[in-house]
């Protein structure tokens, strides 16, 4: 079994649309039968909210897999080329993998 751990610190004004981008995350990542588990905690402070996405996975594939889906790779393409034109939100992305010792 594989865990994949994704933080998102956003800016404030970032709330609505990484919990849109969360819970769409969640909902994909449920329908793929290499999936085993989604969620997403929140937390706030004054200045910022912290997403935690956390997904078991039946192997590291399985969730490379459905990173690599087109519809993702294309909004990645998107924010890549209208980088200049919006303000970054992101204050910090923290990624972490995890094996289950078994």
């Amino acid at each position: 079994m594989f865990v994949q751990s994704v933080t998102f610190v956003v800016k404030k004004e970032g709330k609505e649309h990484f919990e849109n981008k969360t819970k769409k995350d969640v909902v994909s990542m449920l329908g793929r039968d290499t999936c085993l588990s989604s969620e997403c905690w929140f937390a706030e402070t004054k200045d910022t909210c912290e997403f935690v996405l956390v997904s078991k996975w039946k192997d590291k594939k399985a969730f490379q897999a459905w990173l690599k889906r087109p519809e993702h790779l294309q909004q990645h393409r998107e924010a890549h080329k209208n980088k200049d034109s919006r303000p970054n939100i992101v204050v910090e992305k923290i990624k972490k993998g995890y094996t289950i010792l078994e």
